[in-house]
């Protein structure tokens, strides 16, 4: 389908735009803007999620996905996007899911990362101008036909308050586990701190919680999270570190410092900024039943298991296009309406 085509070859340009070596000017400055804006997404980060984004905006990549769906022109309806802004740049894929079908996005950037996904929307209708027909920005989602929106538990029960009668997507919290069996290398375990590290831990599928075997020796874990979270300097991000740790002092909870992360014991699978938490267990039909009774809070899932949903050390920050948010499929729900 002609139509189609020249939608993948725009998101094609695009993701040979961020493959570039070198940051261009116009990035460099908005990164440094948005970082102004939102002292979290420090420039690496930026520019890792865009990095990401030029490694996914692959022919390959986009051809498997898109391959999945009859993109078939429908009756054109109004979309309302509520991005989330906890780590950058993560609302795009909502928007690409829509600007492969015929419908058009009302769409609310997070203020947290405001310039970012415009900017990557200006260079997509540089590549193919009809695009820029489909896409609205706006302060406020008023006057649409479905609603996507994501973020915390909290804004998303008010947003379904607003829009309960509307056909909609509604992400809250999630967050992400890795499954340790202690013979892990060196090289598996250096991948699995980018998966507990990266963004400091805010994203969805940054791993909050490990399961370990009993009697787990923390001491190699311990000496590479270490080295990775030493080079973390951002103030805000240390205050909690300092908090949390005398918080857990306090309390007397088992806990392990590893650099500047606390690793904590707890049954919970959401952690602070700054710790993760770990948690014993015996056997795999233990982890079996633990992942069945929390499936709904988790994102993602790490380690050497043999399963299906799980993926690989280093490679939790790194979803493929096919690999949706809560494992609700956005192309389907948008092609359905």
């Amino acid at each position: 389908m002609k139509h189609l085509d020249i939608k993948i070859e725009a998101f094609l340009k695009l993701g040979e735009y961020l493959r570039k070596k070198n940051i261009d000017s116009t990035i460099h400055s908005l990164i440094l803007k948005t970082q102004n804006n939102n002292r979290w997404f420090v420039y690496k980060n930026c520019v890792n999620a865009l990095k990401i984004w030029g490694d996914t905006l692959r022919k390959e990549n986009i051809l498997k996905w898109s391959s999945k769906y009859n993109f078939a022109y429908k009756k054109s309806k109004k979309i309302g996007i509520i991005m989330a802004g906890n780590i950058p740049i993560v609302g795009f894929h909502d928007l690409m899911c829509l600007l492969f079908s015929n419908h058009i996005g009302i769409v609310k950037t997070s203020s947290s990362d405001p310039f970012l996904i415009p900017f990557l929307c200006s260079k997509l209708f540089e590549f193919e101008p009809k695009l820029a027909e489909r896409v609205i920005f706006k302060k406020k989602i008023d006057f649409v036909d479905a609603i996507i929106a994501t973020g915390n538990n909290i804004t998303i029960k008010h947003i379904n308050e607003k829009f309960h009668s509307y056909p909609s997507i509604l992400r809250g919290t999630r967050s992400s586990i890795a499954i340790l069996n202690g013979k892990e290398s060196v090289d598996e375990l250096k991948l699995l701190s980018k998966d507990i590290l990266t963004y400091f831990g805010f994203g969805c599928r940054s791993i909050t919680k490990i399961y370990v075997p009993y009697k787990y020796d923390f001491t190699l874990l311990k000496k590479i999270l270490k080295e990775k979270s030493e080079s973390i300097t951002l103030i805000e991000y240390l205050n909690n570190f300092k908090k949390n740790k005398a918080i857990n002092e306090i309390i007397k909870n088992n806990f392990h410092i590893a650099g500047k992360l606390i690793i904590i014991e707890s049954k919970n699978i959401n952690a602070e900024i700054s710790s993760i938490n770990y948690e014993y267990y015996s056997n795999m039909d233990w982890i079996n039943e633990e992942i069945e009774s929390k499936i709904n809070s988790i994102q993602c899932m790490v380690g050497k298991v043999n399963k299906g949903n799980f993926v690989k050390f280093g490679e939790a920050q790194k979803p493929n296009l096919w690999d949706y948010a809560d494992n609700i499929d956005t192309v389907k729900f948008l092609l359905s309406l």
